[in-house]
């Protein structure tokens, strides 16, 4: 009970951090076009949110492993508190990209997040833990977008108000709640240790298997993200929704996650095996950004979000715990914060691609180009899956040494 009181802890903070971010969600592309955003600008204002969490991502982790996880994590929610009003009060597209980018900055956590499960969740254990966390994330999607939906008509600044308002009642739990998982011994041995980003990044590049990982959640990451920044564009052009049924989508794509990671992941990662769930969850994404693109009705685009979900919610948390698995003790929130950044640099390319494709080319032209990128993450997989049978040399001091 020791060790799982903590992680309900953490999940429920990550969860009320996501349900805060996802009450503007469905948002964001409307209130853009309202301060005269093109559907490229749409994009970019998306870039500038994920350019932040690029740059954050491992600096946190870092930062994580030397003082703790505790700190970091309330410093980014009170900074989200800032990032969400300084939205609400967005009245130029300038000031409204700053805002987004400076939330990017404050939501580069989920990487110090699930370095948190990997301290307090045993090796065998982990998939569930990032299977969790995949689920919290979802269930901030569920009601996140609902309540944005529903929030909409009160004005343009109510959505983003109210997900200050959570994320101060985030800082207050976590303030009260939150313990400290990494012991003092390892944040002394993680403080003795020199090193950056980039140092770590080209000590991955000796991996046998990490690189693969990375440039695999790089490709689904850019396909996703292109998914969501011209989803509610597809569908106003297709079927003339708006802010209140986009929401009711997403909440959709966010139960259905949820349901996944939080039921799914663990059994079939005993059935399995994170690999070979990986394989497997990229094979069932691609199908499903088919599909999407082809969809005539409401019915159509029902079934084709819950087949993103299911392939989105499998390979998602197969690929963080194979991350976390390949790493060393030591360097767990600069490894993962690393792999966040490669996410995040994926979302600074993905919107921008989906919104040139979608303005150049036509509404389904993102979800063609994405299923593509998945069917290389596809290509990927089957590596991972076939050098996890033969080597596994975690990253730190002693399997780089192996590995050379």
């Amino acid at each position: 009970m020791a060790r799982r009181s903590p992680l309900l802890i953490v999940l429920l903070t990550i969860f009320l951090d996501l349900l805060g971010f996802g009450i503007v969600i469905p948002l964001l592309p409307f209130f853009a076009k309202d301060l005269g955003a093109s559907p490229l600008e749409v994009g970019l204002v998306m870039t500038a949110y994920s350019a932040m969490q690029f740059l954050f991502s491992p600096i946190w982790g870092r930062i994580s492993d030397r003082v703790g996880r505790r700190p970091v994590l309330l410093i980014s929610i009170a900074a989200n508190v800032v990032a969400m009003l300084l939205f609400a009060a967005s009245s130029t597209l300038v000031l409204f990209f700053l805002a987004r980018a400076f939330a990017g900055m404050a939501n580069a956590n989920i990487g110090t997040a699930q370095a948190y499960v990997a301290d307090v969740m045993p090796g065998k254990e982990r998939a569930r833990g990032m299977g969790l966390v995949g689920a919290a994330i979802g269930m901030g999607f569920v009601f996140g977008p609902a309540i944005g939906g529903l929030l909409a008509p009160l004005g343009k600044s109510a959505p983003a108000l109210v997900a200050a308002s959570l994320s101060a009642v985030n800082f207050a739990l976590a303030f009260f709640l939150l313990p400290e998982s990494l012991t003092p011994e390892k944040r002394e041995a993680a403080r003795a240790r020199r090193g950056s980003r980039l140092r770590t990044f080209v000590a991955a590049l000796d991996h046998p298997i990490l690189p693969f990982l990375f440039f695999a959640f790089f490709l689904l990451t850019t396909a996703f993200s292109q998914m969501e920044a011209t989803f509610a564009l597809f569908t106003d052009a297709r079927f003339a929704y708006g802010t209140a049924e986009n929401g009711y989508l997403f909440a959709f794509i966010g139960l259905a996650l949820a349901l996944v990671q939080g039921g799914l992941v663990g059994p079939l990662r005993r059935a399995l095996g994170e690999s070979a769930m990986l394989l497997g969850g990229t094979l069932v994404l691609a199908a499903g950004l088919l599909w999407l693109a082809q969809v005539q009705s409401l019915t159509g685009l029902v079934g084709a979000c819950l087949v993103l979900a299911l392939g989105h919610g499998i390979s998602n948390p197969a690929l963080s715990t194979l991350v976390s698995q390949e790493a060393a003790e030591h360097a767990q929130g600069q490894v993962l914060g690393v792999n966040q950044s490669m996410a995040s640099l994926a979302r600074v390319v993905g919107p921008v691609l989906g919104g040139l494709a979608f303005e150049k080319g036509s509404a389904v032209a993102p979800f063609l180009s994405a299923a593509a990128l998945v069917g290389l993450a596809s290509l990927l997989a089957l590596r991972v899956h076939r050098r996890r049978a033969v080597v596994r040399v975690p990253l730190g001091e002693e399997g780089l040494r192996d590995a050379r």
